[in-house]
């Protein structure tokens, strides 16, 4: 029961996620009521009848509470629209409008089938993708060109020793392509879990609480990450082999400390972030 309540909420925000991402949904749910409304013009009503009921069945939350249940915990709630003929039903839909605004291509109906024609292409081209995380070209190019300079600052800083980073999902993202020599407990499969598909390897549960609590923690005005320790997940990290950590600049000031006190070494301000080198057992410092 606590499961299926657990996932009724999850389904909630899934469908609220898939559909701030893109419009898809919202399109097809515009064909399957073109089609009901003409049905008299449907050859594949199985084909509709099916695409309605397992649509409703993918937004109800109860519904698609059991299927997600039916699915395993594996999967998130986007993975069940694999049920959904999504594509198919609305080229399906598409194609009996365009055919009725073009029918026999008559030089009349050109007036109505250009207009009815472009309206669709802007329609598809706004509708955005299927849930996906949304792109920004311009933000992912600040994030890299932040991370190339912190890690280059980095790497003059530590010119020789090997660096196992345990840092914000900014910096992460770019550290190995930026420097093959650096090594993570984690990578970018942890928070893009469409890097995910078809394997069945996944993150355990200590390394997961590590990248909430870097993702929860080091947010400006935060000293915790709710019922996450920190002791906990940095001695998780040192047990990884993680002997550098990265912390933003703006980090709450209780946090920074609170880090200086786990790993008993002082931390430098590198870049705009917060650095903590070496393991205290190992006699590493920072130097400050």
């Amino acid at each position: 029961m606590t499961v299926f309540l657990k996932n009724i909420q999850m389904a909630w925000l899934g469908w609220k996620n898939y559909t701030d991402n893109g419009k898809l949904a919202a399109l097809l749910l515009a064909v399957l009521l073109f089609l009901w409304c003409y049905r008299k013009r449907v050859r594949e009503l199985p084909f509709l009848v099916y695409s309605t009921i397992i649509t409703f069945c993918c937004i109800l939350p109860v519904t698609a509470s059991l299927l997600m249940m039916y699915q395993t915990e594996f999967y998130d709630y986007e993975w069940i629209w694999s049920l959904v003929p999504v594509t198919a039903m609305t080229a399906y839909g598409l194609t009996i409008l365009m055919a009725d605004c073009w029918e026999d291509f008559k030089v009349s109906g050109w007036r109505r089938g250009i207009p009815v024609t472009l309206l669709l292409l802007v329609l598809l081209m706004l509708s955005g993708g299927m849930g996906g995380r949304p792109w920004d070209v311009g933000t992912q190019r600040n994030e890299k060109a932040s991370a190339e300079r912190v890690l280059e600052q980095l790497a003059n800083f530590l010119p020789h020793g090997e660096i196992c980073l345990w840092a914000p999902r900014e910096i992460m993202e770019y550290a190995r392509e930026l420097d093959g020599r650096i090594t993570l407990p984690y990578g970018r499969n942890m928070w893009d879990e469409s890097l995910n598909a078809y394997a069945y390897d996944i993150y355990d549960e200590k390394i997961t609480d590590m990248y909430r609590w870097m993702e929860q923690a080091t947010e400006a005005g935060m000293e915790d990450a709710g019922e996450l320790s920190m002791e906990k997940c940095v001695q998780n990290a040192l047990d990884m082999g993680v002997n550098c950590i990265l912390l933003p600049g703006d980090t709450a000031a209780g946090t920074v400390k609170e880090m200086e006190k786990a790993l008993q070494m002082d931390g430098r301000l590198l870049e705009g972030y917060w650095i903590f080198y070496g393991r205290a057992d190992q006699h590493y410092r920072t130097g400050l």
